[in-house]
């Protein structure tokens, strides 16, 4: 044994070693028992390591080219991010920011800020942690419009997708669309949709889930959330089997949530302060668990005394609504 090797053997037995994170450092301490070479440590578990799978992207540069290139992680920092084409993520591709300031802004009139799947196929795209900011030029903020289940995870029938802690602003039209043939199985987590100009989510697809999140609307057309068939001109097939959880409607200038087609389940959502009804149901057999209409037809919003209901329902049976209550503060 060399010198260095008992060296190594006294520190680690006496204590001194210092303490590498992770599994390498049991891996570490075994080869050193062992009188086996450490082992090194991977050098993808740094952002930007060489072999490591994410690109730093900064700001004022390009995200698609990016994309283009190959890139599957990207990373983001803080600062502004100009686009003036909609971003379309490949396969499995991972863009995250660090929160708030992070901001893709939109800087001319288009389609989308990011589109996903720009009605095409397209699985496993996650997106986190920083603003999009349509800036009243960009129709809708986040676009999922996927047709087609070519290239999915082991022949899986969904998309997949994940949208978690983001904040979407002044989107022209609406803030995030879900339509296509094949936008299911995505979950939105935490994301914050502001002065949406019609919808702040809307949502022609089916089997998807919603948690903690919430909008708000600046023109009096639209709603907070919109779950029902396809508007005009688009390729959703319906909103179906669909589960909203502790989402929140407030300050629209519209309707809060606008339930049109049925089998959607809603626990803990909220409408708050919204100018129409808090909750205009039309759909039948959906569920509505511990949901709350807290001032409908509020004046701050443009709402009228007298004219809007906390909840509006047109449907004689075949609706549950267990432990809702509605109030005006």
């Amino acid at each position: 044994m060399s010198e260095g090797r008992e060296l190594d053997r006294r520190l680690l037995l006496g204590g001194g070693l210092a303490v590498v994170a992770g599994a390498g450092a049991g891996a570490g301490a075994a080869a050193l028992l062992r009188d086996e070479p450490t082992p090194r440590l991977a050098a993808g578990s740094v952002v930007g390591g060489d072999g490591g799978p994410w690109r730093v992207v900064a700001p004022g540069g390009s995200i698609q080219e990016t994309i283009d290139g190959g890139a599957t992680a990207i990373a983001l920092g803080a600062g502004t991010y100009p686009v003036d084409e909609p971003i379309r993520p490949t396969a499995g591709c991972t863009i995250r920011g660090v929160g708030q300031a992070t901001v893709l802004e939109a800087r001319r009139p288009m389609d989308a800020v990011v589109a996903i799947g720009a009605g095409g196929p397209v699985g496993g795209v996650r997106l986190g942690e920083l603003v999009i900011d349509a800036a009243g030029l960009a129709s809708v903020g986040i676009d999922l419009d996927i047709v087609g289940t070519e290239g999915n995870l082991r022949g899986g029938p969904d998309a997949v997708c994940r949208l978690d802690d983001l904040w979407v602003l002044d989107a022209a039209d609406d803030g995030i669309a879900y339509r296509g043939t094949d936008t299911q199985a995505t979950v939105t987590s935490r994301v914050r949709v502001r002065r949406a100009r019609r919808h702040g989510y809307r949502v022609e697809a089916p089997d998807n889930v919603w948690v903690a999140c919430e909008a708000t609307t600046a023109e009096g057309e639209g709603a907070g959330f919109y779950i029902g068939t396809a508007i005009e001109g688009s390729d959703g097939i319906g909103a179906a089997n669909n589960h909203f959880h502790s989402c929140k409607a407030w300050y629209c200038r519209g309707v809060g949530w606008q339930v049109e087609t049925g089998r959607n389940a809603f626990v803990g959502c909220e409408a708050q302060d919204t100018a129409g009804h808090g909750w205009w149901i039309t759909g039948a057999r959906n569920t509505f668990t511990g949901c709350v209409a807290d001032t409908a037809g509020m004046a701050d919003v443009g709402g009228v005394p007298d004219q809007a209901d906390g909840f509006h329902v047109v449907p004689a049976a075949e609706l549950a609504l267990v432990g809702c209550m509605a109030f005006d503060r």
